[in-house]
C-alpha cells in the first residue's frame, strides 16, 4: 500500500470525525496547527555538508555561542596575564635597577641577592 491509497482510506474516517468536532474544538485545532506551522523552518544545510532541521541548526548555533560565552572570561584573563609576562619580562630594566640601587621590594627579600651583597669584594 503506498501513501495515496492510504490517504484515500483514512479521508472518510477523518471527514466524519471533522464533522463531530465543535466550533471551539475546531478554532482551538486551527490555532495550535498554525503554531505548528510557525515552528516549523526549511532544514538547514551546515556547512554545506550535513541537512539538519532548523530547529537543530539553532540548537548547534545557540551551543556554540554559549560555548564561547563560557570561555570568553577565561581566554580574557590568559591574554592579560600574558601580555603583563611579556610587559614585565624586560632583562634591561632589572639590570638597571641594580645598577641605579632602584630594586624592587622583591629583590631585597630573595635570599640570594642578599647572600651576593654579603660576600666580601676584594
Amino acid at each position: 500500500m503506498n501513501e495515496n491509497e492510504f490517504a484515500q482510506k483514512l479521508k472518510p474516517w477523518l471527514d466524519r470525525s471533522a464533522a463531530q468536532v465543535g466550533e471551539l474544538q475546531a478554532t482551538r485545532l486551527k490555532a495550535a496547527r498554525l503554531r505548528a506551522l510557525d515552528a516549523y523552518g526549511e532544514p538547514v544545510r551546515v556547512f554545506g555538508l550535513v541537512t539538519v532541521s532548523a530547529g537543530t541548526a539553532q540548537t548547534i548555533q545557540y551551543s556554540i555561542l554559549q560555548r564561547s560565552l563560557l570561555w570568553l572570561p577565561l581566554a580574557a584573563l590568559l591574554a592579560v596575564l600574558a601580555f603583563q609576562s611579556v610587559r614585565e619580562s624586560d632583562p634591561g630594566e632589572l639590570d638597571a635597577q641594580l645598577l641605579t640601587q632602584e630594586l624592587p621590594l622583591d629583590a631585597y627579600l630573595d635570599q640570594d641577592l642578599r647572600s651576593w651583597l654579603a660576600k666580601p669584594r676584594g
